[in-house]
């Protein structure tokens, strides 16, 4: 996979790793069940002991017929309890690049099939109450499938940032699904729900929505699946999905119509896409674009087993794009989420490991600095070793042309802020990013990092990323062959 993110923060294997969105409406049945306890699971539980030490002190006299009856029924009773609570209790709603898996409490509208490949969802129909059809805000989706299974979401039964990712999810793995009405065409209500509020009135503008929020007006909307992107030169890209966007950049995953191999599959790319914003002053946007050309060559030259390559990069219509190899994977953002904190000896094995791969970008003439090591950079390839599969020149191109610093805040040096990016900066990131990988949480912005205060690692691993994550320049490590020698030093190998 290309380690990219569906949204902004949150990444999408291209695996069989699972995004769990929680799907919640009420907790009245869940309540009510617990409420009601005492009955069905404490008295039920005390009952079934009791007669059922009668039945076996009377075993084989015809007075222990009369208990076969209530524990039956009692043990029944405590059966359903515990399967209604499961089903009450599961707000579960998981989607990976395969397939849908659905809450217990569907399992009959879904024909008792939970685990549905997206091949076979067939529409997504919002359902819009009479009283909100000016507003076209929709009360329900319900999810029809190829069996004619009907499964019906209550639509505040999902937050904003899940239902966002269920619809870049279905557009991306599902995109035979027709939408009815269409995205534009319905009130996809991502704040609270309440038509009070100044809210987006359609997918596309959720979109823009976001990023106006940083840079004001812009004609920037994303390519949707489908799309074919021809440059100059005769190259067509189909666009297979949306891996992610922020800002004024999107990241898509595309196939190149001449590449069709005999068996009718299309090897993957990534794409990046960034998009200067209209309103940019002219001399910040030329030098933009130069130094987006310069650094893309450059990029495009190098080599190396464990960097994603560089396979082009263009202009199409006033949009620049960079085409990347596609890595099959999953990032260590998803990693970390899907496994949990990592052991001090992992974490210093992909330390070593990104330290190698950065050693090669700084070596290069001139040296290359990454500026973007994040967890959502670092792939877990197949073969368990990290691949580096991203670069900021695209943010860099934005930042440049806007005056405005594009990147994930917690894992960006303090003169990186100041937009003095230098060695130092890749080696601040990084340790962030192993902060991550020991905790399992992002790190805050322009701190020095102690991951000892959260998780229980050997002191010198501690102090390593902290003189990492120093904020003066000064009283960090200095270079990666320095960075090296402590990760040894720490039990790295």
């Amino acid at each position: 996979m290309s380690g990219s993110t569906l949204t902004e923060g949150n990444n999408w294997p291209h695996s069989e790793c699972e995004q769990l969105l929680r799907y919640r409406v009420s907790f009245t049945a869940l309540a009510l069940l617990i409420a009601l306890s005492p009955i069905w699971l404490c008295w039920s539980l005390f009952a079934l002991f009791n007669m059922g030490a009668e039945f076996f002190r009377n075993f084989m006299q015809a007075q222990s017929l009369i208990y076969i009856l209530p524990i039956f029924f009692y043990g029944a009773l405590i059966t359903i309890g515990c399967l209604a609570v499961k089903v009450c209790a599961d707000s579960k709603l998981a989607i990976s690049s395969k397939s849908i898996r659905l809450p217990w409490q569907f399992l009959f509208d879904a024909k008792f099939c939970l685990d549905r490949p997206w091949q076979s969802l067939q529409s997504v129909n919002f359902e819009v109450d009479q009283r909100r059809l000016e507003q076209k805000f929709p009360d329900k989706i319900v999810l029809v499938f190829n069996d004619d299974a009907r499964v019906t979401l209550v639509f505040k039964g999902l937050s904003r940032a899940d239902l966002k990712e269920f619809i870049l999810a279905t557009q991306t793995f599902a995109p035979q699904t027709v939408f009815n009405p269409a995205l534009a065409d319905v009130n996809l209500n991502f704040g609270s729900y309440a038509p009070s509020q100044s809210l987006p009135a359609s997918f596309t503008q959720l979109w823009e929505e976001e990023l106006d929020n940083r840079f004001g007006s812009t004609i920037f909307v994303p390519l949707e699946p489908g799309q074919i992107l021809t440059r100059e030169g005769g190259l067509s890209l189909k666009i297979q999905g949306q891996l992610s966007f922020g800002g004024l950049t999107a990241v898509y995953l595309v196939s190149r119509e001449s590449d069709n191999q005999s068996d009718g599959t299309q090897p993957l790319f990534v794409l990046k896409e960034a998009v200067l914003p209209v309103n940019s002053d002219d001399g910040l946007k030329q030098k933009a674009l130069e130094m987006f050309e310069r650094e893309s060559r450059l990029l495009s030259s190098l080599n190396h087993p464990r960097i994603a390559k560089v396979i082009d990069f263009f202009v199409v219509s006033g949009r620049n794009y960079i085409l990347l190899e596609h890595v099959e994977g999953v990032d260590l953002r998803r990693f970390v989420k899907e496994n949990g904190k990592q052991e001090a000896a992992v974490a210093l094995r992909w330390l070593m490991e990104t330290v190698n791969i950065l050693q090669y970008l700084h070596g290069q003439e001139p040296p290359v600095i990454h500026r973007d090591v994040t967890p959502d950079n670092l792939v877990l390839a197949r073969d368990g070793r990290l691949t580096l599969i991203d670069f900021g020149a695209a943010n860099s191109l934005v930042g440049t042309a806007t005056g405005t610093l594009v990147g994930k805040q917690s894992y960006i040096a303090p003169e990186q802020f100041r937009g003095k990016a230098n060695f130092s900066s890749d080696i601040y990131s990084l340790a962030a990013t192993i902060f991550f990988a020991l905790t399992g949480s992002d790190p805050e912005p322009l701190t020095t990092l102690h991951p000892g205060t959260l998780t229980e690692i050997p002191a010198s691993l501690d102090q390593l990323i902290a003189l990492c994550t120093a904020q003066e320049q000064a009283d960090r490590i200095g270079s990666l062959d320095q960075l090296l020698e402590r990760a040894k030093e720490c039990g790295g190998s």
